[in-house]
């Protein structure tokens, strides 16, 4: 199996990767609420079992990066690899660690990016979806940062999942489109 092949099925199995691993961390989290914590607060410092959060994060970065990677070399992605390594630095950095806030933002801010030049690129190739993607991203971002400023919810683990779904629905649309040979 070639690169571009093994990154396309890495990218399609990426949203399984995150539900599994999420379901994992919040049964052993089972005080953790969506609308009251953000998705950190399971991997403080001062959670005793802490070590599943962040390690499912740096893991799936790190399967995330190579899907980046494969997606990179096709020409369907710039700034996922460095996002994959903030996501990365999010897992390594607890939240009362000063790095964490900066690479948590950024990691949303560089991913959602991507997101939207690369579905300009599409849109500008004859994938008319690719301006729906690029819609899509910046609503996705307008939405995460209305629910935090509003204080919709308590805690911020409601736009950040926001963030990852559709970052996640990028990866599958990404993974499909190298399966079935597309290059930019």
């Amino acid at each position: 199996m070639n690169q571009i092949k093994l990154s396309a099925y890495i990218s399609l199995s990426l949203p399984i990767i995150f539900i599994v691993g999420l379901l994992i961390v919040l049964s052993q989290n089972p005080w953790f609420s969506f609308t009251g914590n953000a998705l950190s607060d399971m991997g403080s410092i001062r959670n005793p079992v802490n070590y599943y959060f962040n390690g499912f994060l740096m893991v799936f970065a790190v399967i995330g990066f190579i899907a980046s990677i494969g997606a990179l070399r096709s020409g369907l992605s710039y700034l996922m690899p460095l996002a994959m390594v903030l996501l990365f630095l999010v897992g390594v950095f607890p939240e009362e660690y000063a790095p964490h806030a900066p690479a948590a933002v950024l990691f949303y801010v560089l991913a959602l990016t991507d997101i939207a030049i690369v579905g300009i690129k599409l849109g500008r190739n004859g994938i008319s979806a690719g301006y729906i993607w690029s819609a899509l991203a910046v609503f996705t971002f307008a939405l995460m940062l209305y629910l935090v400023k509003a204080r919709i919810f308590k805690g911020l683990a409601i736009p950040e999942l926001v963030g990852a779904f559709t970052i996640l629905a990028w990866f599958v649309y990404i993974g499909l489109l190298q399966l079935e040979g597309f290059k930019l």
